[in-house]
């Protein structure tokens, strides 16, 4: 379960490191981010590491590493995983408050073990959320969101922090 973790948290720093500098001053929602969540999902306790930029104050992109967790039923245990990208749209309600939504394409991987044997199955999933941050200062915020993606994992409620440079 790390390499893909590691593979995520490489492929978010190599996108921001590699987008312009903006030297502008930027409102609340505007710029780069970095952030991680907990949650909970169809499988289990969710985490999550998203990082992302917005391209305009309404607009941005995101990737995300999920881990959905696993569930053991009788002699049986699901776990799952994701990698994606979404397009993000965001609506300001305050000045510390806004509202976003986001739609993407996630690689799922889920695999399924019991006693006697191991399936696993990787697929191309559409995802879909949406939630609300609160910026507790301008480099700070607080997030919930609900997402579902395709696959094994499913829908995800989720609470994090988000971190903006």
């Amino acid at each position: 379960m790390l390499k893909p973790l590691a593979v995520a948290v490489l492929l978010t720093a190599g996108s921001l490191a590699a987008l312009p500098a903006h030297a502008q001053a930027r409102a609340a929602d505007w710029g780069s981010y970095l952030g991680v969540a907990i949650g909970d999902s169809d499988l289990d306790t969710t985490l999550k590491i998203y990082g992302g930029q917005s391209v305009t104050p309404q607009w941005g992109w995101e990737a995300s590493y999920i881990d959905f967790g696993s569930k053991t039923h009788r002699a049986t245990t699901t776990e799952a995983w994701a990698l994606g990208g979404s397009l993000v749209g965001k609506l300001p309600l305050s000045p510390q408050v806004s509202a976003f939504g986001k739609v993407g394409v996630y690689y799922v991987d889920s695999e399924v073990r019991a006693a006697t044997f191991t399936a696993s199955d990787t697929s191309l999933e559409l995802g879909a959320g949406v939630g609300v941050r609160f910026a507790v200062s301008p480099q700070v915020s607080l997030r919930v969101e609900v997402e579902s993606i395709g696959g094994e994992g499913g829908d995800v409620i989720s609470l994090g922090a988000q971190f903006r440079f």
